[in-house]
C-alpha cells in the first residue's frame, strides 16, 4: 500500500452511482441536467465529476520548466523619469522581479539610463511597452542593448521583452525588422524576447474562450510561418517570443484556458518537429476591475491564483485603484506584489509542476476548450485569417 493510501484507509470508497443517488435525493425531484453549465454552444460541463469519469490519468503539463515558478511583474508608468525610477527601486526592494515600463514617449540612451539607475540588469526581467503613435520597437531595443553594454552586464543573463506585435500595430507589418531583432538576440541576448503575440484584443470573457485560444495560436502560427522565410527555425522563434494574455474573473475557466493554450501551442510546435511550450505573460483584463478598491484587492487573489495554477510564466496584478484611472500608489502597488508573494511563500504554488493536474473538473474543461479551439484554429488556417 502506498503511503498516501493510509490517509483514506478509514473511509470506505463511494461509487459514482452512490453519489448520484445522494445528489438526486437532495435535489428533491429537480433534474440533474438543469445544473449543467453550458460554457459555449459546444462545451457543456457536468455539475458532478467522479474518479470513475477520469479514465487514464494524464501527465502534468510541465513544458520546459522544472517547477511552476513565475516572474512577479509590476507596472511602471513612465511619465516623469525620476518618479518612475523611484517606483522601480521601491518595487525591486519589495520583491518585484519583472517591471513593465509603459512608455508614453521615445527615450534616448541617457534617459533610459536614468530610468534604470540603481537596477542590476542581469538580475531582473526588463520589459517595455510603447504607448505612442510613432513607436519604433527596434530602436528601443538597440538603445536598451547600448545601455547593457555600457553597464557591462552579463548578456547571457539579460531577460525581458518588448510589446512588439507587428500584425497588430502596423498596416504593413515590419516582419523584416522583427527577423533582424531575433537574429540579433540569438547571438547577443539569448534570453530576451523582443516581440509578443498580444492576445488581449481576442479576449471577450469566458463565453468565447475557445475562439480566443484559436485566434491566439493562429497569430503565433503566422509568425512562425513568416519568420521561417527569413531562415529562422520555429524553435528559435519560440525561444524569443511570448504570448501576452488577459484573464477575467472566471476562476476555473481561466485556469483551463492557460492550460489549454499550453497544450495547443505545443501541438503547433510539434508540426515543426519539437512540441515546445509557450512563454505566457498574464495580465488582468481591465474590465474585471471594480470602482471599489477593496473589492479589487480581494478579487486579485483569485485572479492571480487562476493565472498561477494555469501556468503563467510572468504575472502582472493591477493595482486596486486602477479603475479610477489614478496612478498606482505605494500602497496599491505593494498589495499587488504581496498577492503574488503569498502565492509563493505561503501557498508554495511555484513548487508544484502543474497544480491543476489530477482535478477531474479542470482536466475535463481543459480538454474541451483545447478540442474546440483546435477546430476553430483549423478553420482559421483554411481562411488564412492573418495573411
Amino acid at each position: 500500500m502506498k503511503e498516501q493510501d493510509y490517509l483514506f484507509s478509514e473511509f470506505p470508497p463511494t461509487s459514482k452511482s452512490e453519489w448520484l443517488a445522494k445528489v438526486e435525493k437532495d435535489l428533491k425531484g429537480k433534474p440533474l441536467e438543469e445544473l449543467r453549465w453550458h460554457l459555449e454552444e459546444n462545451i457543456t460541463l457536468e455539475p458532478f465529476y467522479h474518479p470513475e469519469d477520469a479514465g487514464q490519468a494524464l501527465p502534468p503539463l510541465q513544458g520546459n520548466r522544472p517547477d511552476n515558478d513565475w516572474e512577479i511583474g509590476e507596472y511602471i508608468d513612465v511619465v516623469d523619469l525620476k518618479r518612475a525610477n523611484t517606483e522601480l527601486l521601491e518595487g525591486l526592494q519589495g520583491g518585484a522581479e519583472a517591471p513593465l515600463f509603459r512608455l508614453n514617449r521615445k527615450m534616448d540612451v541617457n534617459q533610459m539610463e536614468q530610468l534604470l539607475q540603481g537596477a542590476e540588469l542581469s538580475c531582473i526581467s526588463i520589459n517595455f511597452g510603447e504607448y505612442y503613435t510613432d513607436k519604433e520597437p527596434w530602436e528601443l531595443f538597440h538603445r536598451f542593448y547600448a545601455l547593457v553594454e555600457k553597464q557591462g552586464a552579463d548578456k547571457q543573463k539579460i531577460r525581458g521583452s518588448i510589446d512588439f506585435d507587428p500584425l497588430l500595430d502596423w498596416g504593413r507589418p515590419p516582419i523584416d525588422k522583427l527577423a533582424g531583432l531575433l537574429q540579433f538576440c540569438r547571438e547577443k541576448l539569448p534570453l530576451f524576447r523582443p516581440f509578443q503575440v498580444n492576445a488581449h484584443r481576442f479576449h471577450s470573457g469566458p463565453d468565447d474562450t475557445s475562439l480566443e485560444l484559436a485566434f491566439t495560436i493562429a497569430k503565433g502560427s503566422e509568425y512562425l510561418a513568416r519568420l521561417s522565410e527569413f531562415g529562422l527555425p520555429a524553435q528559435e522563434v519560440n525561444a524569443h517570443m511570448q504570448f501576452s494574455v488577459a484573464i477575467s474573473k472566471s476562476y476555473f475557466v481561466e485556469i483551463a484556458k492557460l492550460r489549454a493554450l499550453r497544450l495547443l501551442w505545443a501541438n503547433v510546435m510539434k508540426a515543426y518537429g519539437t512540441p515546445q511550450a509557450p512563454f505566457l505573460a498574464v495580465h488582468f483584463a481591465k474590465e474585471t476591475q471594480d470602482e471599489d478598491p477593496n473589492t479589487n484587492m480581494i478579487r486579485a487573489s483569485t485572479q492571480a491564483m487562476s493565472a498561477v495554477i494555469g501556468g503563467a510564466d510572468r504575472l502582472y496584478v493591477l493595482p486596486s485603484n486602477h479603475f479610477r484611472q489614478e496612478p498606482g500608489t505605494a500602497f496599491s502597488r505593494r498589495i499587488a506584489r504581496n498577492v503574488q508573494h503569498l502565492l509563493k511563500m505561503e501557498s508554495h504554488l511555484h513548487r508544484v509542476v502543474d497544480p491543476g493536474a489530477g482535478s477531474f473538473y479542470i482536466e475535463k474543461l481543459t480538454e474541451k476548450l483545447a478540442e474546440q479551439a483546435w477546430k476553430h484554429f483549423q478553420e482559421l488556417e483554411k481562411r488564412e485569417e492573418f495573411r
